[in-house]
């Protein structure tokens, strides 16, 4: 399937240089319909929950480490501001759902996707409250916590995860929502592609490949160890887990670079060249470490 999502995402980019880019509504259409009918159809059916918090645990590592390495490196070479924010939003925020999602469905199967979607609860809110740390560092704003609380509640997939919780006490048929949660990859690939740039990812190229060296080799290195000294890579949750802490930057720290004027350029192509290193560097991981 890996293979597939290649495809679609050549359909995608090719879409937008003859046609038009709609990749803003296709994501919009992801976030409020697709993703949250896949969380709720997934949750209900949930049947094991061990290593529910391991998983957890290791999406919270995987932040940390990536800000942790991000924060010596700016340092070390002495980025100015702008730059280091932009730097941190890409090397910490991992793209484990719109990227993620489609690569874990394509390598270990449907079933176990519910794992990918536990990781990217974590990441999400390292979006919000990391996300909104690094862009008031940046701009030399004050963060506020009122808004990140907001934020959570209002993003549709994490008040879906709530009502997937709750409707798990009750006998219902959400079967309907399965041919709508499938819908996330095809739509999520295609807009991905839409909004491919070589241009972009020209621009920076040197940062932008410092980026991917911690955010797709340091990072999951650093997580393999900790899973093969504590957990067992031999499980699917865990590998899972690694597989989502080698994901590319996250197309919403680009976004979140842009809207405050940080060093979009540099968010922009690393997000860009890691969406086209992952088709290379994630098989090798799979294939090669689990």
């Amino acid at each position: 399937m890996l293979f597939s999502i290649l495809i679609i995402f050549i359909c995608g980019y090719f879409f937008k240089l003859f046609k038009t880019d709609y990749s803003k509504p296709l994501i919009d259409i992801v976030i409020y319909i697709s993703f949250p009918a896949l969380i709720i159809h997934k949750i209900y059916n949930l049947h094991y929950v061990d290593d529910i918090f391991n998983v957890f645990f290791l999406s919270f590592a995987t932040l940390l480490a990536g800000m942790f390495f991000a924060i010596f490196i700016a340092n070390l070479l002495k980025f100015e501001r702008k730059t280091k924010a932009s730097f941190l939003l890409v090397s910490t925020l991992g793209n484990t759902s719109f990227l993620g999602f489609p690569v874990i469905v394509s390598m270990f199967g449907d079933k176990h996707l519910i794992w990918a979607i536990f990781f990217d609860e974590i990441t999400f809110i390292g979006l919000v409250t990391l996300g909104s740390l690094f862009v008031a560092y940046g701009s030399e704003s004050k963060m506020s916590i009122k808004k990140i609380v907001i934020d959570i509640l209002k993003f549709p997939p994490f008040p879906a995860l709530l009502f997937a919780l709750f409707l798990r006490n009750f006998e219902v048929n959400i079967d309907f929502l399965k041919p709508i949660g499938d819908s996330l990859i095809f739509l999520v690939i295609l807009a991905i592609g839409m909004r491919f740039s070589f241009k972009d990812v020209k621009r920076n190229l040197k940062l932008a490949s410092l980026v991917l060296i911690i955010k797709m080799v340091l990072v999951p290195f650093f997580i393999y160890f900790l899973i093969t000294q504590f957990f067992s890579i031999s499980e699917i949750p865990y590998q899972i887990s690694f597989i989502e802490s080698a994901m590319p930057p996250m197309v919403m720290a680009s976004v979140l670079a842009i809207e405050a004027k940080l060093k979009e350029d540099l968010a922009i192509s690393a997000v860009g060249l890691g969406i086209l290193v992952s088709f290379v560097v994630l098989p090798v991981y799979k294939y090669f470490l689990i």
